[in-house]
Order: structure tokens, then C-alpha cells, then sequence
């Protein structure tokens, strides 16, 4: 029963820390102004994959040609979608821009106040992971984290002290 406990309170110690490290990478660059974005589709491939991960820098809004872009684009509907995509030219704030994995450049212009910010950097497939996150499934993960931490300690300490009680 011991090796038991041992196993299952460094198993949990792994999973918690695991936890806070994959948390850190996605929450820590934030306060730098670098939010994360899920890449959808593979217009940047193979510079860019579909279901990873883009870090985008909502700092830098003068981005050169050659970069790598994040802006919004607005549909005829009025709905709102991201594209990150490479520039291409820029002429008086205005950026013409293409998918590495496109022919051909893209048709609408990009204006300076469409702009996120400039891409980073990537990490395969964690979009595929970040899709399925929402705050109900983050509270079921920090709510079973708990659990696991207090059935870890709990089984500690019935291991540290194995004599019966007498009760009343």
C-alpha cells in the first residue's frame, strides 16, 4: 500500500506541475502583450500548421515586408475574421499580403488600424487542444487538480500514521 501512495503522490505532483507549466506558457507571454491564436486553416503551411498554436506580438504594428501578420477582416455579413498572413508590399499604411501556401496575393488591402499585432512564434497542434478548452472544462481541470492534491495528501497522511484510533 505504501509503494501505493508513493506512486500516486508523484503522479500527482507530475500532472499538477504539468498543468502550471502549460498554463505558464499561454498565460505568462500575455502580460507582454503576445496572446495566442489557433491557426484554422493552412494558408501559411509550412511555416505556419493548421491546429497549432500562433503567438501574436500585439505590440508591433509596423510590420515590414517579409513579416508575418495578424488583421482583421470583416465579411459582408459584418462577421469578424482573423488572418495571418505574410506581407507582401506596404505603400502609405496600407499592406498588401499573401498565405505562404497561396498562389496568389490577397485581394482586399490591409490597413494599419485592421492590424493585431505581428506573429512570434508557433506550437504545433496545441490548437487542437486549446479548441476543446472553454471555462467549463478549465474549472472541471482545476476542480479535479484539487481533488487529486487532497486525496494525494490525504493518503500521506494516513500512510504517516497506520495505527488504528480508538473512537469514543
Amino acid at each position: 500500500m505504501i509503494k501505493f501512495i508513493r506512486f500516486f503522490n508523484r503522479f500527482t505532483t507530475v500532472v499538477t506541475l504539468t498543468v502550471i507549466l502549460v498554463s505558464a506558457v499561454f498565460v505568462i507571454p500575455g502580460l507582454a502583450g503576445i496572446r495566442p491564436y489557433i491557426v484554422r486553416s493552412g494558408s501559411m503551411e509550412p511555416v505556419i500548421h493548421t491546429g497549432s498554436v500562433a503567438f501574436i506580438n500585439h505590440q508591433d504594428k509596423e510590420p515590414q515586408p517579409g513579416d508575418i501578420v495578424t488583421y482583421r477582416l470583416t465579411g459582408p455579413s459584418g462577421q469578424e475574421t482573423l488572418v495571418t498572413h505574410r506581407v507582401v508590399r506596404v505603400r502609405g499604411g496600407i499592406y498588401t499580403t499573401r498565405g505562404d501556401a497561396n498562389q496568389t496575393e490577397d485581394l482586399a488591402p490591409v490597413f494599419r488600424k485592421q492590424l493585431v499585432g505581428t506573429y512570434l512564434y508557433q506550437i504545433p497542434y496545441a490548437g487542437y487542444l486549446m479548441a476543446g478548452m472553454n471555462r467549463k472544462t478549465a474549472l472541471a481541470v482545476l476542480v479535479w487538480l484539487v481533488l487529486l492534491n487532497g486525496s494525494s495528501m490525504a493518503m500521506g497522511w494516513a500512510a504517516k500514521d497506520p495505527s488504528p484510533r480508538n473512537l469514543p
